[in-house]
């Protein structure tokens, strides 16, 4: 079964406008395990980067439900998929949305085979909106983000329970929140989930190259 590791590159300095391509440079050649994915969610500034590394696979960080046109300050999936993003996520807690703007967005994305990958931070958010059939359902508990307690150890049992929730409807779940070594990434499987959902873990790290291997070398 193929494991899913999207790194959000947030709005970071070290991972955003002219040090996004050296950061994204550090990738080229990365030798994964064959059932490994990897995804780099890009912020809406470097976007036009994805068609100048073909060898690695983008997201976008947020996406609006709307079509060419004017939308201000807006981005459609067409525009995304124009650029070469293959997929977005969606409801990140540093980018909240209401129900009706996620049903709207998955309803359009399912119809374009454009994966959506839902946050939801807490176990009946995961409930609610795995019924839409996005490609994955990310836990990420929000106190936890960008913290040095990954949510593996402080909560494993919610995650044991996204995850059953989301088997319902046959929605993949990746973990996230404080995941930064093959510890978390070990954790997250053992309870059965498809990957994570990481962020400063590798973006602040010093050697990020080094940091996204070590964390994948168990899969």
């Amino acid at each position: 079964m193929e494991k899913t590791v999207i790194i959000n590159l947030k709005h970071y300095q070290a991972s955003s406008g002219s040090n996004c391509e050296k950061f994204l440079s550090k990738f080229i050649g990365m030798e994964a395990p064959a059932d490994t994915r990897i995804v780099f969610a890009l912020n809406p500034i470097d976007f036009r980067l994805a068609r100048s590394f073909p060898e690695l696979e983008f997201y976008a960080q947020h996406v609006f439900p709307v079509d060419y046109g004017p939308s201000t300050g807006h981005y459609s999936i067409e525009s995304l998929l124009d650029l070469g993003i293959s997929g977005s996520l969606l409801n990140h807690s540093e980018m909240r949305v209401d129900g009706i703007f996620i049903a709207k967005t998955l309803d359009k994305a399912n119809a374009m085979d454009f994966p959506i990958t839902i946050c939801a931070e807490s176990a009946a958010e995961a409930d609610k909106y795995s019924s839409l059939k996005p490609e994955f359902i990310a836990y990420e508990p929000p106190e936890l983000i960008g913290g040095n307690i990954s949510v593996t150890s402080a909560k494993p049992e919610i995650i044991k329970d996204v995850i059953g929730k989301c088997s319902k409807f046959s929605v993949p779940v990746l973990v996230g929140a404080g995941v930064k070594n093959n510890s978390d990434m070990r954790k997250s499987v053992e309870y059965g989930a498809k990957g994570v959902l990481v962020a400063s873990g590798i973006v602040l790290a010093d050697d990020p190259l080094l940091s996204l291997t070590s964390l994948i070398e168990i899969l």
